[in-house]
């Protein structure tokens, strides 16, 4: 049995407290195994508490695996029940009064008890060499995995919170869903080693971020975490302290196959500076000054109602970095979180959703407003609005504040067209009437006419008239592939576009998503346009009719 280390309160916080100012460091060559160190990390609510972290080796750097680490094992009454996993990452080792590194990454072992550790010195932006007497295990740096914190969200309805976690779950990444904090709250907390932190890409109703642990911290500089974010360099991003609820045990080991110990920890905490590096050994930022950040507000209202509800959240602005803003992740994420609760269920129904970008370069806000038969098509279109407006970059776009709005008008009636009569022949260049009969769900039956407008340009011949109405919803499958876009950055599906060169490009552009809600009809699927507007009727179903068009009149 490994001797054990009994910390009093006292000596963890002059541990914690002590960082104000440089803390002493130990080099990676002065580290031994056999060292019996002290490690700080919060395991409950804010109080950083300590554990043993026993040096079993030295490990060398390996150019195709990595830079040299330490090989611990830990213990204690705070880690023995569950070990350690995400979330962990970043929790400083101090060995002998100095720092000699902090948790970075599971092997995999049962019990998550030992684990790696990046040198202090790499931390800190140097690359350490170990000593001569450091072993050389490659295998074991390769199979190593970062104890990276999964993507932690709090603000989100349940129904929410699932979409998110299916679209990560089909790019291999983890999103735990977690409160804003305890019921009371809780008060600011010192970013001092052993703290939780949390990065977060964004912060107030609706917060996104990975949750670690202090490593290191000199004045108002703060070092976390062990091992990178994304390893993007620069960054802008909100700084934050976190409440812990717990630790989830599981001594299986193996993040890649879900089976992990974690932090269950709030990524909603109080922004208190800028992580502004993001390296493969750390992340680092300045406690005081925030990023740049876009306020959006989404509120969502019953017609006739005082029911109501108002989300507001700021998100860091990288835009300047060739990062965005992550407006197409949060956007869709809060409007349909808004919706949720005011709904309170699933029932299907119409309403209108506007979205508006406040831009110093325009008089008017860049936006649409749009009417839905379903909760999930506004989202799509929120998203891509939002991701237009990320995404520009070839030109000045100062955004000084985004909004979604949205307004239930109530229930809808649902008409299926079942047929559809128009005259035996039409001159391309005019405008022919068809008599379209309807069937309504529940009962009973109509028919209403509508002037279809023949293309100019349309081939004299025998052709085929398609009636078809555009009312029938997004599916949940279509708002998940917007997210997995979003979560890896692919704005694939909006390439096709052309790229806006201008603000006002940007605007029509963005004004031109979706289209209106009713009977639409087509020769050709290039040239559909909608024949009847609606939005107190739900137009499905489809019908086809076979005129012969003769040439334009000269």
């Amino acid at each position: 049995m490994h001797r054990c280390i009994v910390l009093t309160l006292a000596a963890v916080l002059s541990f914690a407290g002590a960082a104000s100012a440089a803390d002493p460091v130990m080099p990676l060559s002065e580290v031994r195994a056999g060292m019996v160190c002290t490690a700080l990390s919060v395991v409950h609510g804010t109080e950083i508490s300590s554990f043993n972290a026993e040096v079993l080796d030295v490990i060398a750097d390996d150019p195709a695996a990595g830079g040299a680490r330490l090989l611990v094992r830990v213990s204690g009454p705070a880690v023995d029940a569950t070990g350690v996993g995400p979330g962990f990452s970043g929790s400083p080792i101090i060995c002998d009064g100095r720092y000699a590194g902090a948790i970075s990454e599971g092997i995999g072992e049962y019990g998550n008890k030992v684990v790696l550790a990046t040198p202090i010195e790499a931390i800190l932006g140097a690359r350490p060499r170990a000593p001569a007497s450091a072993r050389h295990a490659p295998r074991l740096l390769r199979a190593a995995r970062s104890l990276a914190g999964p993507l932690t969200v709090s603000g989100l309805s349940p129904r929410t919170s699932r979409l998110l976690t299916r679209a990560a779950a089909r790019v291999d990444r983890t999103v735990l869903a977690a409160p804003p904090g305890p019921l009371g709250g809780y008060a600011p907390q010192q970013l001092v080693p052993g703290a939780a932190v949390s990065a977060a890409l964004s912060t107030g109703d609706i917060s996104l971020g990975a949750v670690g642990t202090v490593a290191y911290r000199d004045g108002d500089q703060v070092f976390a975490f062990g091992h990178a974010l994304d390893g993007l360099g620069r960054r802008s991003l909100f700084m934050q302290d976190s409440y812990v609820f717990g630790v989830i045990g599981n001594p299986v080991g193996v993040p890649d196959f879900g089976a992990m110990t974690y932090k269950l920890a709030s990524s909603g905490g109080h922004p208190l500076g800028e992580i502004t590096n993001d390296t493969f050994a750390a992340i680092a930022g300045t406690l005081g000054t925030e990023p740049a950040s876009i306020p959006l507000r989404v509120t969502a209202r019953r017609r006739g109602s005082a029911d109501r509800v108002a989300l507001d959240s700021r998100l860091a602005d990288e835009r300047p970095l060739d990062l965005g803003a992550g407006l197409s992740l949060v956007a869709p994420l809060a409007a349909s979180t808004a919706l949720d609760r005011l709904q309170g269920s699933l029932e299907p129904v119409a309403l209108t959703a506007c979205v508006r970008f406040r831009v110093r370069e325009l008089g008017k806000p860049i936006g649409f407003c749009n009417p839905y038969f379903d909760g999930f098509t506004p989202l799509s279109d929120v998203a891509e609005a939002a991701a237009m407006v990320d995404e520009f970059d070839l030109a000045p776009l100062h955004i000084r504040g985004s909004a979604v709005s949205m307004e239930v008008t109530g229930a809808f009636a649902d008409d299926v067209i079942v047929g559809a009569r128009g005259p035996r022949r039409a001159r391309a260049g005019s405008a022919v009437p068809v008599r379209v009969a309807l069937r309504r769900r529940g009962g009973g039956s109509r028919t209403l006419t509508v002037q279809v407008p023949v293309p100019s340009g349309l081939q004299p011949g025998v052709r085929t008239l398609v009636i078809e109405g555009n009312g029938f919803p997004a599916d949940e499958e279509d708002i998940l592939l917007e997210l997995v876009g979003e979560l890896t950055g692919d704005s694939g599906a909006r390439a096709s576009a052309a790229e806006p060169r201008s603000a006002k490009q940007l605007a029509r552009q963005v004004a031109a998503v979706h289209r209106p809600l009713g009977i639409a009809a087509h020769f050709r699927r290039r040239d559909s346009r909608v024949v009847l507007s609606s939005t107190e009727v739900r137009f499905d179903g489809r019908a086809r009719v076979r005129l012969r068009v003769v040439p334009a009149r000269r």
